[in-house]
């Protein structure tokens, strides 16, 4: 597998993984929100996050299935997407 075919799904990866810890970071600010990753939990967000990026990685470079790829880009497309619909639907909370 050529690393070529790799890059796009991998760069996509990249910027969701950025997303979803800007976005996570958005929707902790509203009251009463809960993280439920454990990795956080356990570690906290900045660590927990450097620790998937790690396994991200790992997995761009071990797969020889590109639809592995861009199912965790959906996954974490569906993280952000509600991260920040959470924020926005309870920023009126915050505005308060």
């Amino acid at each position: 597998m050529s690393l070529n075919r790799k890059i796009v799904p991998f760069l996509v990866l990249v910027l969701l993984q950025a997303g979803d810890l800007f976005s996570t970071r958005m929707a902790m600010t509203v009251p009463g929100v809960v993280e439920l990753n454990p990795l956080v939990s356990a570690f906290g967000l900045w660590p927990a996050k450097l620790i998937v990026f790690g396994f991200i990685v790992l997995l761009a470079w071990r797969t020889t299935r590109m639809e592995r790829l861009w199912a965790v880009c959906g996954v974490y497309a569906v993280i952000v997407a509600s991260n920040v619909l959470l924020f926005f639907i309870h920023a009126k909370v915050l505005g308060s």
